[in-house]
């Protein structure tokens, strides 16, 4: 009987869409693998509980290089760890399996998770390998190779996670599927919240419409209490609708000012290209690149070939630079340079 209801997964790949074996009564869910997952941790600690959610999607909006974002968060405390997807694409795979399905989750929340402690593995996944670091139970950082990362890849990663070179752990092969998610999201909201206040008028009158079925009363009065619901109903939308348009455009407001406030911040860009310069080995390095949007800098170096860990280990050390990682850039004798930057408090 487990497995008759047991969950009927489609799991979506970079190149196929491998379907249910075999189609029971089961829940059907969509699973979109590793490989077509982005994956960041947010932490925003300093903004109330309340408003979090909405922060966390302007956020992702900001991060997202797609039209249409599928997304997965699971909160942790003040910790959101956030996965996303192409949707477009994943909603026309689905389409074209005819796959009715109510939940869509990425690969890693249906793969066992570590419990409150600190570890460093890699995990096979349905295509390719995901390297993970966990942190007290949360998944501090993640990344997807399509085979074993290449030692200087691997340093890379673990240096942009403050975490001392190593040799590349054992790749755990068998990581069994869960039957339920360990991170299920909470970016729906509250059933609550006033966008729902209209479902729970249409709620009532349908609940209210139905006891007056089962007490057995006529039709002439089912349609005329009917009536009565529905010119309550209206009035009840017209006395709301100018409240929810108002709590609507306070929350705008307050939004837009507190990004107007958060802008201050974050250093002048003149100031960063100062610090970023001071730190060059030589003069024979060029600034080829800058790109600087509130508190995210990446920029492109080019000339003599240097240790991308040198410039990890110097911006690092700086006042208010953090998550600091340098790659390869499009040319040879090019290299880029990401990180976060804030003030010092």
């Amino acid at each position: 009987m487990q497995a008759l209801f047991s969950p009927q997964r489609y799991i979506q790949t970079r190149s196929k869409v491998f379907p249910p074996l075999k189609k029971t009564l089961g829940r059907h869910q969509w699973v979109v693998s590793r490989s077509l997952c982005m994956y960041r941790v947010f932490v925003l600690g300093d903004i109330p509980p309340a408003e979090r959610n909405s922060a966390l999607y302007l956020r992702i909006q900001q991060w997202s290089p797609f039209a249409e974002t599928g997304r997965h968060a699971v909160w942790r405390d003040e910790t959101a760890q956030v996965w996303i997807w192409d949707e477009a694409k994943r909603r026309e795979a689905s389409e074209a399996f005819g796959a009715n399905v109510s939940r869509i989750f990425p690969e890693t929340v249906l793969r066992e998770r570590l419990e409150n402690r600190d570890a460093l593995r890699i995990v096979s996944c349905t295509e390719g390998l995901d390297a993970q670091v966990w942190k007290n139970g949360v998944l501090a950082g993640s990344r997807w190779w399509a085979e074993l990362p290449h030692p200087d890849g691997w340093k890379r990663f673990l240096l942009a996670h403050d975490l001392n070179p190593t040799t590349l752990p054992p790749v755990f092969e068998e990581i069994p599927w869960l039957d339920s998610p360990w991170g299920r999201t909470s970016e729906s909201g509250s059933i609550l919240s006033p966008r729902h206040e209209r479902l729970w008028l249409l709620i009532a009158a349908a609940v209210f419409a139905f006891l007056l079925i089962w007490d057995g009363v006529t039709i002439w009065r089912w349609r005329h209490a009917g009536n009565l619901m529905a010119e309550r109903i209206a009035a009840l939308t017209q006395e709301v609708e100018p409240l929810i348009e108002a709590r609507t455009e306070a929350t705008k407001y307050k939004d837009a000012a507190d990004r107007l406030i958060s802008l201050f911040s974050y250093p002048t860009q003149l100031q960063l290209m100062a610090d970023v310069a001071e730190k060059f080995p030589g003069k024979d390095v060029l600034l080829a690149e800058w790109r600087y949007n509130q508190g995210n800098l990446t920029f492109t170096l080019e000339g003599e070939k240097s240790d991308p860990r040198y410039y990890v280990e110097a911006y690092q050390k700086l006042p208010g630079f953090k998550d600091v990682s340098a790659e390869p850039g499009r040319k040879p004798n090019q290299l880029e340079v990401k990180m976060t930057v804030g003030s010092e408090k």
